[in-house]
């Protein structure tokens, strides 16, 4: 973004020709910049890359889509917005260089930190979706949401034969990832895994390994804390109604939204309405041994859970370093099984 330290350069320069006392931040010129929609995506080479650097005001180089995912006027979600969009219009703000630029963690994209001034920096003052038949809908920023939960993508494992000890040396060495596994007894004194985010994130790029597949394949994933046991099981599909561009900038709509480009285990979709995954958490009112789940059935029958939340978006479940956050709740985990009728 050259053009923002030429502008800069110059308002610097009518600035000092006019003898005017350095002007409040604030009073920096404006540009309007437009942003063709294909480009407004979490794959953008630029977003990918963590070109972002500070918090509300950013360095000049700073990619301007990443920080519009930041500041919360739009989701960082690997689908384009729909075709009834033409661009995003956005009005930026050329600000003077800051003595440092904190990173934050804002609506699951983080930013990152630079301890010095440079250039010239920048903030987003108003952003608008451009519909293809006219007419433009305001987007409003998210600037509250501190985002506590982790990407849950984590490498898959590659299995290895070794046939000699040099073999074996030589691919350790290789190995770029390694995965810390601990068991703990769980509160029927099986041995489960200790919790980790590896365990429940999402493995390499093939969707059938994601934990939200593996759920709807029949696996159960239960989870306990110190004292309480807690159970996350696939329930079914709804249909919900397809969403209009005019209404893209709103959360809860852009979370099915999400669902109908997520649909990686056969969701069906037509013009008017989309199937989504629906999940389920609850409390399991007994920890009992796994021989007696088996028996009595998995998912757990009814009678012996108590539903906290059901008809879950796949979204409302965010995983952290410490445990879950179900439909914005906490829970801080200790323990975690998979398991299967098989």
């Amino acid at each position: 973004m050259q053009e923002l330290i030429k502008l800069w350069k110059e308002y610097e320069l009518s600035q000092s020709q006019m003898e005017k006392n350095v002007e409040s931040p604030n009073s920096g010129p404006t540009l309007e910049i437009r942003i063709p929609a294909e480009n407004v995506t979490a794959t953008n080479r630029q977003v990918r890359g963590g070109q972002l650097w500070g918090t509300d005001v950013y360095t000049y180089d700073s990619d301007l889509v990443a920080v519009l995912m930041h500041t919360g006027y739009c989701r960082p979600t690997a689908s384009p917005p729909p075709t009834a969009v033409q661009e995003l219009r956005t009005t930026i703000r050329v600000l003077p260089p800051q003595d440092c630029y904190i990173s934050t963690l804002r609506n699951n994209v983080r930013s990152r930190a630079w301890g010095a001034a440079i250039g010239c920096s920048y903030e987003v003052e108003r952003c608008c979706i451009v519909k293809k038949g006219g007419g433009t809908i305001d987007l409003e920023p998210c600037l509250t949401h501190t985002s506590t939960v982790e990407p849950t993508l984590a490498p898959v494992a590659v299995e290895r034969t070794m046939t000699t000890r040099a073999a074996a040396s030589n691919a350790l060495r290789q190995q770029r990832f390694v995965r810390e596994v601990t068991i703990q007894y769980n509160l029927c004194n099986e041995p489960w895994i200790k919790y980790s985010i590896s365990i429940v994130a999402d493995k390499g790029l093939k969707k059938p390994l994601y934990t939200s597949a593996r759920l709807k394949k029949g696996e159960v994933l239960y989870l306990e804390t110190h004292s309480c046991r807690y159970e996350l099981c696939f329930t079914g599909e709804k249909m919900v109604k397809a969403i209009p561009a005019t209404q893209m900038h709103d959360p809860d709509i852009e979370k099915s939204q999400n669902h109908h480009h997520h649909s990686t285990n056969g969701d069906k979709a037509d013009s008017d309405n989309v199937m989504v995954d629906v999940f389920r958490w609850s409390r399991c009112k007994n920890p009992l041994p796994q021989k007696v789940m088996r028996s009595i059935g998995i998912p757990l029958p009814l009678e012996h859970v108590e539903v906290l939340e059901e008809n879950l978006d796949w979204e409302d479940v965010q995983w952290s370093q410490t445990g879950v956050w179900i439909a914005g709740k906490e829970y801080t985990l200790a323990r975690v099984h998979f398991l299967s009728m098989n």
